[in-house]
């Protein structure tokens, strides 16, 4: 087998996933600035002192990075707005208190409250206290266990969290569902030539074909936009949490981090389900979905909103955060796309674009269902209730199966659909096609 080298990094980051090549030097220095910016106490340099000199900087070298690598990258994006969110929006030096926890292994499990020591640490004022509160809130970009001056999401700090048992025995049995429903979904778009050919999603199925095991022939009696819809969501969603869920399940497994840092103390990346039928597409990304960059993304609009003096709970105040959240989240998700992709009869703008549309039509779907909430209004409190869940999840299920497709145009030219996503198939074995994948 040949050992990884410095030459298949590059081959990763230029067709498969971008990222920063060691030679690029300005990406880090963007990296090492912020942190070096909140090391300095406020009373060397002011909160707009700080900002005017340490953000235009970061910028800048991230601007020639990003020149340098031919594309922008997830990372890089975060670290854009991350820097925006804690020089210029926020001024955590002043106004942020770490929430620190300390489990009493001395007192009863049972008596949750006193086992657990809890007191708020302000910027400390010594350095070498200061630099683990900057680098822990350097990677705490869900604030958890931070109070930040917002009162509705201070007073659920500290969060609760979990013991370890409950945590590795809730995270196991989720990862491996997860596990299941990613095989399940791969092993099917192997069967359906619009996964791999530029083909509508409405293509009818053939239905004599030969491809198709005797296990899904029935989806293939439902609509194809459905179906096929169905199969991306599920993908995005296992593979998602799996990528959320296996380093923090090894992390606790492992006992490598105290308690304090420790996964198994975190709210759950993901919310219930039941958001979904209550509040449609506002609950499917507002409670439902991950919110690993909803702080980061949804700031600016925070800024515009004070710098106009609206009330972000106002139309306007909460148009702004909903505009602000989508459009840098799919800002973000073109740093998914390399700078040479492996298919080359696709444009890699044409991928870039479908990639951001996917969430920047979400601001679309909000507004529509705002605006027919609005002209509905009293009347959807006589429907019964599970009635009226139903209607929101078909509807929300209709705007995904119009929506989801634009991800195919970039999935196709980055070939993930031609790599098996897991090595051990129970579904491919299933269908006597040997356990093994890879």
């Amino acid at each position: 087998m040949p050992s990884f080298n410095l030459q298949s990094y590059g081959h990763i980051i230029t067709h498969l996933s971008p990222g920063p090549h060691p030679k690029n030097i300005s990406y880090f220095l963007a990296v090492f600035l912020l942190p070096t910016a909140l090391l300095i106490p406020p009373s060397a340099l002011s909160h707009r002192q700080l900002c005017f000199l340490f953000l235009p900087l970061i910028w800048i070298f991230q601007v020639r990075a990003f020149s340098q690598m031919g594309c922008v990258d997830v990372l890089g994006v975060d670290l854009a707005l991350w820097s925006y969110c804690l020089l210029a929006f926020r001024d955590p030096r002043r106004t942020f208190k770490r929430v620190r926890v300390r489990s009493n292994s001395s007192i009863a499990e049972s008596d949750e409250t006193k086992k657990r020591q809890v007191w708020e640490e302000e910027y400390p004022s010594d350095l070498w206290s200061r630099i683990p509160w900057v680098l822990t809130l350097m990677v705490s970009f869900r604030y958890t266990n931070w109070k930040i001056g917002e009162p509705s999401h201070d007073r659920q700090q500290p969060c609760k969290g979990l013991t370890r048992q409950k945590y590795l025995k809730m995270v196991s049995i989720s990862t491996l569902q997860h596990y299941l429903l990613l095989d399940v979904a791969a092993a099917y778009l192997q069967t359906d030539p619009y996964f791999f050919q530029p083909i509508s999603i409405d293509t009818p199925f053939n239905l004599s074909t030969t491809e198709t095991p005797a296990a899904f022939a029935p989806l293939k009696l439902l609509p194809p936009r459905l179906v096929r819809a169905s199969i991306i969501a599920a993908q995005i969603y296992a593979a998602v949490n799996i990528l959320f869920t296996l380093p923090a399940l090894l992390a606790v497994a492992l006992g490598v981090l105290p308690d304090e840092w420790s996964p198994h103390t975190w709210p759950m990346f993901f919310g219930p389900f039941s958001a979904v039928s209550t509040k449609g597409i506002r609950g499917l990304w507002g409670r439902w979905w991950h919110q690993t960059n909803r702080h980061i993304t949804s700031t600016p609009g925070r800024g515009l909103n004070n710098l106009l003096g609206i009330s972000s709970s106002s139309n306007m105040g909460f148009a702004a955060l909903v505009t602000s959240a989508f459009f840098f989240s799919g800002l973000t998700h073109i740093g998914l796309i390399p700078p040479q992709p492996l298919a080359t009869d696709v444009s890699v703008n044409e991928m870039r674009l479908h990639m951001g549309a996917l969430f920047w039509v979400q601001i679309l779907g909000f507004g529509i269902e705002l605006v027919v909430i609005g002209l509905l209004g009293k009347n959807t409190s006589r429907l019964p209730s599970w009635a009226a869940r139903f209607l929101t999840l078909s509807w929300t299920a209709a705007w995904l199966c119009m929506t989801l497709p634009l991800v195919t145009l970039p999935f196709r030219g980055m070939k993930y659909w031609e790599a098996y996503p897991v090595p051990f198939s129970p579904a491919q074995a299933l269908l006597g096609k040997g356990w093994f994948t890879w």
